[in-house]
């Protein structure tokens, strides 16, 4: 969890010193906005629609419900992917190698986490395995 925030000031830190160039309006900016601002809100719209079942560590509260519906439908961990989204964005807005290298470390970092997360959950709930086998994990389609 100190990892994830360390490693998510980094980026705003980095973009902060780039500032300059996340507004040099060509193709690679405009699609790093995009990608900013889509990952952004998906990210909000995930932890909205789990309301009172989202907690700041991966460890499922007391009473917890699965949800395979919404934004769980696209990805097993829509919020890590709209994070992850984000950060590529940033990283093209500013068209710079540290920031990507960055969001690398933040999606291999959320790939551990959600593995992690992931091993609770089979534990809870025995059908898991088969939302496991219909919906991805951090890349819809892909991965």
């Amino acid at each position: 969890m100190a990892l994830q925030g360390l490693l998510l000031a980094l980026i705003v830190l980095r973009a902060i010193a780039c500032y300059d160039r996340l507004f040099d309006w060509n193709p690679v900016t405009i699609l790093g906005w995009l990608l900013f601002c889509v990952g952004g809100l998906f990210s909000l719209y995930s932890a909205m629609f789990m309301g009172k079942l989202l907690t700041p560590l991966p460890i499922p509260i007391n009473n917890h419900q699965l949800i395979t519906n919404g934004p769980f439908s696209v990805v097993r961990h829509p919020i890590y992917l709209g994070l992850v989204m984000s950060a590529v964005g940033v990283s093209f807005m500013a068209v710079d190698t540290g920031l990507a290298l960055l969001a690398i470390a933040l999606f291999a970092l959320l790939n551990v986490k959600s593995r992690f997360e992931e091993s609770l959950l089979c534990f809870l709930y025995p059908h898991y395995a088969d939302y496991q086998k219909k919906v991805k994990r951090l890349i819809p389609l892909l991965f």
